[in-house]
């Protein structure tokens, strides 16, 4: 298996964010257009919106880089670290199925100081999940499944 390789979500995901983004504060921008003057109801939109814009610069910007034994974790917001694969102290792989097609899976890498979570609909989830089980001792991962109906 290649020992390089690169786990982020998909570019869509932070355009989809940032469209609706910009949609929604549509509205109180016409709305302070025809009231004239009405600032204060486009700072209350913007407040409680501005969530979302961090969640696209976040989602646009996290990646997850694996080279040899090491993982750099690069965070939308803040500063990047790596560890290697002997820190890890714990592996949870989360399962769940929803129905016969449907099933998301959830991966969480911890170590002592810091924890990452990988998706299903992050690009590279695959790669991530064959090298986790390759290189972390079966001990220290956790298989948890959930069947909803």
């Amino acid at each position: 298996m290649k020992k390089s390789f690169k786990v982020y979500l998909p570019k869509v995901y932070s355009r989809f964010i940032l469209t609706v983004f910009f949609i929604i504060m549509l509205v109180p921008i016409i709305f302070t257009i025809i009231n004239k003057n009405n600032w204060i109801s486009l700072i209350v939109f913007f407040l409680l919106f501005w969530p979302f814009l961090l969640a696209a610069i976040w989602s646009y910007r996290f990646k997850i880089i694996v080279k040899n034994d090491t993982i750099t974790v690069k965070r939308g917001i803040g500063k990047e670290y790596s560890f290697n694969v002997n820190e890890i102290t714990k592996v949870v792989h989360r399962i769940n199925k929803y129905n016969q097609t449907e099933t998301l899976v959830k991966i969480t890498i911890y170590t002592k100081r810091k924890k990452v979570s990988i998706e299903s609909l992050m690009i590279g989830m695959e790669k991530m999940s064959s090298y986790i089980t390759e290189n972390v001792d079966s001990n220290k991962i956790i298989t948890k499944e959930r069947v909803w109906r």
